[in-house]
């Protein structure tokens, strides 16, 4: 994911610039915004388990967070900690004395650690999913006021692509955060559909006299005679095969 101010402006209208650089910084602090409060919430749960700075590791393990906004949201969450309202690390057994001469013991304790370890990146997964949950309705959130702010300049499928592009979300978050900006903006364009007049109608057909003066001038141009003139006979008997 590129800084915003290096995102890219294609099919925006110059007049829009600015405003879109704006927009662009607005989502990046909302991403930064909840990114920070997800680890903090992190940090304070796995506090008993693990310490706080591999707790704040491990949520980046989890959680996709892009790696231009790592380093502020570690120093963002370190400061919003309060260590003081943290719960005690909690303490792995130890072998002491002659429990270190037996082999079951050390193998009991090894095993132990293992499943502590992997009940840790267990739940870490679970809420790194919760996390993520949130960073998407971050993403819908931006990208409707994005489409809000592009109405009519792109449509709003064009501008859901650049704006996921742009803060280059994977396929399968893409795919979510695309169906729910879709689903919450429908209404929206049902509606705007009755603020866009129909088409004038087209000319009336031409008046009678115009369609009478076509007539005669095609039945001149067809060789035939019209029925209203009189007719010359004589022309006709003449070229007639039969005999009178």
């Amino acid at each position: 994911m590129s800084a915003p101010s290096q995102m890219s402006l294609r099919r925006i209208p110059a007049a829009l610039h600015l405003d879109v650089r704006i927009a662009y910084a607005n989502a990046w602090e909302a991403l930064i915004g909840t990114h920070t409060s997800q680890a903090l919430q992190f940090v304070c749960e796995f506090a008993s388990r693990t310490p706080v700075l591999r707790a704040l590791d491990l949520y980046f393990e989890v959680v996709a967070v892009p790696e231009a906004m790592q380093e502020t949201v570690r120093t963002r969450c370190l400061i919003a900690l309060e260590l003081e309202s943290l719960p005690p690390l909690t303490q792995l057994p130890l072998l002491r004395g002659w429990q270190l001469l037996r082999v079951d013991r050390f193998l009991a304790q090894q095993r132990y650690r293992r499943r502590y370890r992997e009940k840790t990146l267990q739940l870490a997964r679970m809420v790194g999913a919760r996390a993520a949950e949130a960073v998407i309705a971050t993403h819908v959130e931006n990208a409707i006021s994005f489409c809000s702010l592009l109405r009519g300049v792109l449509p709003v499928e064009q501008t859901t692509d650049h704006y996921l592009r742009e803060f280059s979300l994977s396929s399968s978050a893409a795919q979510m955060v695309w169906q729910r900006v879709q689903a919450r903006i429908a209404g929206e364009e049902l509606t705007a559909q009755y603020a866009d007049p129909p088409p004038p109608l087209l000319a009336p057909d031409a008046p009678e006299a115009e369609t009478t003066r076509e007539h005669e001038q095609a039945a001149l141009v067809s060789g035939y005679p019209d029925a209203m003139d009189e007719l010359d006979e004589s022309p006709i008997r003449i070229r007639s095969p039969y005999p009178h």
